[in-house]
């Protein structure tokens, strides 16, 4: 369930959501249709349905807050490592030369990898590969400002490198917690299915009253797949239609790319 709702193809959930709903009604509005039941029960399903519709609001409320709360540190997380990137760049000036250069092409290929993290957290090989190469490149890039700062522990411009270049290593943290992490699924869960027993009340009201007006219907259906889906979309690393925006980290590549 936690792959088809986060990983899979957004359309696959849309399609299946809009299947379900369109089932559930027209399945409950045939049965109640059918069957014999007196006027009574227009009452009571009234009550029930206007209880899960407010129940139901009130759960995808929290859920699209959780979703949007994580989308918003998404997208701090790119802002956030590519000032740490930019600041670490910066202080590789203060390596004697040779060390500054290769400081700084590990620094570039690290850069690139980060983006690709960012771009491919629904394809487990690639971005294993990514940040295999993430890591690797971390502890190049510790191995050379370590060892300048061993050479002149008194050195205070190491040691501020050394600070900038920790910063970097543990936003990458942050964002592996971010891009692998998710609103729980058992959450996700129960919000689909207080979606899905509304749509089962609405037809059951709709089999009592003999009556199923096909554009409500429709505008019911619709609403509550592209609120759900926007809600789940929030929380779909850099796989849904909302994503979130790399060009922070994308200029400060550019910004570190030989000039000709």
């Amino acid at each position: 369930m936690s792959y088809l709702i986060f990983h899979a193809n957004p359309w696959i959930f849309v399609i299946l959501l809009l299947v379900v709903l369109i089932a559930v009604i027209e399945t409950a509005y045939r049965f109640m249709k059918a069957g014999n039941f007196e006027g009574r029960h227009v009452e009571a399903v009234g009550t029930i349905q206007t209880g899960l519709f407010t129940l139901t609001s009130f759960v995808i409320g929290l859920s699209f807050a959780q979703a949007s709360a994580r989308f918003d540190v998404r997208r701090d997380l790119v802002v956030k490592e590519a000032n740490a990137i930019g600041t670490t760049w910066l202080r590789a000036d203060l390596l004697p030369p040779a060390d500054a250069s290769e400081f700084r092409r590990v620094l570039t290929s690290y850069t690139q990898a980060r983006l690709d993290a960012y771009q491919t957290p629904n394809d487990p090989q690639l971005y294993e590969r990514t940040t295999k190469v993430s890591d690797d490149d971390q502890r190049e890039l510790w191995r050379l400002a370590a060892g300048a700062l061993r050479n002149a522990p008194t050195n205070l411009n190491y040691s501020l490198l050394m600070q900038s270049l920790n910063d970097t290593i543990d936003v990458s943290a942050e964002q592996l917690q971010a891009l692998t992490t998710h609103v729980p699924t058992a959450a996700m869960v129960l919000t689909l299915l207080l979606v899905v027993l509304s749509a089962l009340s609405l037809g059951l009201r709709f089999g009592l009253n003999r009556s199923r007006p096909p554009t409500l219907t429709i505008i019911f259906i619709v609403a509550y797949v592209l609120v759900i889906n926007m809600m789940i979309d929030y929380d779909r690393p850099q796989s849904g239609f909302v994503r979130v925006n790399l060009d922070p980290l994308r200029l400060q590549l550019q910004s570190m790319q030989p000039r000709a």
